[in-house]
């Protein structure tokens, strides 16, 4: 869409979604009106668990609205038809190799004048909520606080990347009194926000919840079929973005020491990203490329899982990584990074084994020696499953942000 002359919002197109107006809708007086606030509904974590959480809503309770700065909605028609999609249009730029990432504007005067929209139409229509989830869309959520007094803020904090930077550190700790509450989805960045001056009441974690039975029943993908490999080859996989903090790097360079162990093994890579070409040359590099194997993004993630013996996740910073929890209730053996956030997930030697961070040594040691013991790899897996389901439902997560909702109604 052109972003030359702006319109003040504009709705996103999708089937079975009914036109927004530009004023306050009509609504039983006793529902909570929630505008969640996002970047785009691009394929991600942070993203997936904002349209399983308003998919879940109690629609007696709740009446809610998904707001974005970027008209890149790939997860659009996963929504519930009857939520509405509002957009401040902004054309997303994204990367050829990573669709899934948005780089940036088309305009850079949009970030300007979207953000005023946004704070237009709060101001205006007055929703009880404003609910955001990461670094940008954070800032935007605090600024309309200012002026709409009446809105209450609850903002994200998902993941302890932005730490490190300080530009990003600086604005986002100056802004932490604007929100009203914050919201983590990992014990480790609720601590994080306290040591760096929130204040603790205001501080609560949701840990992620997944609907698991799409990965408690799922079928294999026939994945050793499909590379023409045989039948009893040992299938080792990790899905995640093709980038660098992920470590994958890691798991290559790890991966001829695992191939000397077990010859038949071969490694599975289910994700895009702009370091593909790169890790595809690092396999040849090494000598591995016959049994390292680019499956790029799949929809069948569940029967992909399904289909493994082992799931390898060597991130070197993560929040409450989705993909960990959806191998844990695939029931799939998990070797991961003794990590804030993964260590929330995986108890190292009872529901997986857990290694530093950038060490692929490491690595190798552990993905070998769970390779080679069948029955403590069941015994995980089955542990991990058992642990997911327990912990970390989507019922459980809904449930959790309606108690917030209505904590807030009584303040």
């Amino acid at each position: 869409m052109s972003t030359d002359t702006p319109p003040e919002y504009e709705t996103e197109r999708r089937p079975a979604a009914t036109p927004v107006e530009a004023t306050r809708r009509e609504r039983p007086d006793d529902r909570l009106e929630i505008w969640y606030f996002i970047g785009a509904l691009t394929v991600g974590g942070a993203e997936r668990t904002l349209v399983d959480l308003v998919n879940g809503l109690d629609r007696e309770r709740y009446d809610p609205t998904i707001w974005t700065l970027f008209d890149e909605n790939r997860l659009a028609d996963t929504v519930d038809p009857a939520v509405p999609i509002r957009t401040l249009g902004l054309g997303a730029q994204t990367r050829a190799d990573d669709a899934a990432f948005v780089e940036g504007g088309s305009n850079p005067l949009d970030y300007v004048r979207a953000p005023l929209r946004f704070v237009r139409a709060v101001r205006r229509e007055q929703p009880d909520i404003v609910q955001s989830f990461l670094f940008y869309d954070n800032t935007i959520a605090r600024l309309v606080g200012l002026v709409a007094p009446k809105t209450t803020i609850v903002t994200g904090a998902r993941g302890l990347q932005n730490i490190s930077n300080p530009v990003i550190r600086a604005i986002d700790t100056a802004l932490i009194p604007l929100s009203d509450r914050i919201i983590s989805n990992s014990n480790a960045g609720a601590d994080a926000y306290v040591a760096r001056g929130a204040n603790p009441e205001r501080v609560g974690v949701v840990h992620n919840g997944r609907d698991l039975t799409t990965f408690t029943d799922a079928e294999p993908a026939g994945l050793r079929a499909e590379l023409g490999l045989d039948a009893d080859a040992r299938l080792v996989g990790v899905v995640s973005r093709l980038v660098e903090r992920k470590g994958q790097r890691d798991l290559i360079d790890a991966w001829p020491g695992i191939r000397r162990a077990h010859p038949d093994a071969h490694l599975v890579l289910v994700g895009d990203g702009v370091l593909r070409d790169e890790f595809a040359d690092l396999a040849v590099d090494r000598g591995v490329s016959n049994s390292v194997h680019f499956l790029g993004t799949r929809d069948d993630v569940p029967n992909v899982l399904a289909d493994l013996d082992l799931f390898a996740f060597p991130s070197h910073w993560e929040g409450l990584p989705g993909a960990l929890l959806e191998a844990m209730a695939a029931g799939v053996p998990i070797v991961a990074t003794d990590i804030p956030g993964n260590d929330e997930l995986v108890t190292d030697g009872e529901t997986g084994v857990l290694v530093p961070a950038h060490d692929p040594a490491a690595l190798c040691g552990a993905i070998s020696g769970v390779l080679a013991h069948p029955s403590q790899a069941e015994r995980y897996g089955r542990a991990a499953q058992a642990d997911a389901v327990d912990r970390f439902g989507l019922d459980r997560m809904v449930s959790e942000f309606e108690a917030l909702y209505e904590s807030l109604r009584d303040d």
